[in-house]
């Protein structure tokens, strides 16, 4: 299937967009568990400093001597001490606070193209690029972890409610998600005529008749008229004979990075 216009006339090619598809999973690492030892430490080291007991350095610390006895004795806890229960026993030693760790950096962030602009709600032509130029750095998206993504810019005003004029859209291909869109989410739609195709946005609403509604969604009364259609199978089933429908789903969008 295409990426709208391949998604279908932009010549990106699965091996083109496999940059997306790397290091798609994050490795989290145990950072509460982490923070807890730190503190137990600190801790430790205070009773032997002054010769406290941890009841003792609760109650000069005016915490309630559980709040120190539990945490220190209870191997099955998994919290740490809150901030403010630090900063009170930092303060009332005249120690630092427990040593935190440095940042690490982030370098798991995956580089998305941009392939073109999609005027949202209102259908439009020139919408994909041959070769992009432009990637957007984002994180993986876990729902969606080996899946390929694809960004647009949105123009206009015809779905601000939504997308405000400048706003980065990512998607991914209905062929790639390998189900139905389902009603809220907002879709990327293709409609043919007399060959040309063009491209927008909308959000669908299915219903119970399964009837199909694409709507925009804009503070513009000029666009407030909805798509119907008879069915989802005539939006995202592909005839193999090369013929198209008039409209179709291309992709569904899973993130947006809007300006201020």
């Amino acid at each position: 299937m295409r990426i709208i216009a391949q998604l279908t006339s932009a010549k990106v090619r699965r091996d083109d967009i496999s940059i997306v598809c790397e290091n798609a999973h994050m490795t989290k690492k145990p950072i509460i568990s982490d923070v807890r030892d730190r503190q137990r430490a600190w801790i430790d080291q205070i009773r032997d400093k002054f010769d406290e007991s941890y009841a003792g350095i609760a109650r000069k610390s005016g915490v309630a001597p559980s709040t120190v006895v539990r945490f220190m004795n209870d191997e099955a806890a998994t919290h740490s001490l809150s901030a403010t229960t630090e900063a009170k026993i930092a303060a009332a030693f005249n120690v630092k606070p427990a040593a935190k760790p440095a940042l690490e950096p982030i370098s798991d962030f995956n580089r998305v193209p941009v392939i073109g602009y999609v005027q949202a709600g209102v259908f439009q032509h020139g919408f994909s690029q041959d070769y992009p130029t432009e990637f957007v750095s984002v994180s993986p998206d876990h729902r969606y972890p080996s899946l390929p993504r694809v960004a647009f810019r949105v123009r206009g005003d015809s779905m601000d409610l939504l997308y405000p004029e400048g706003t980065i859209v990512l998607a991914v291909r209905i062929s790639d998600l390998a189900r139905e869109p389902k009603t809220g989410e907002k879709v990327v739609v293709i409609r043919q005529t007399n060959g040309d195709q063009e491209a927008t946005i909308k959000q669908i609403e299915i219903k119970e008749d399964g009837k199909v509604v694409l709507w925009p969604r804009s503070s513009n009364p000029e666009f407030s008229a909805a798509i119907v259609l008879p069915s989802m199978s005539d939006l995202i089933e592909m005839p193999d004979n090369g013929c198209l429908p008039e409209y179709w789903i291309e992709g569904v969008i899973i993130q947006s990075i809007r300006p201020e």
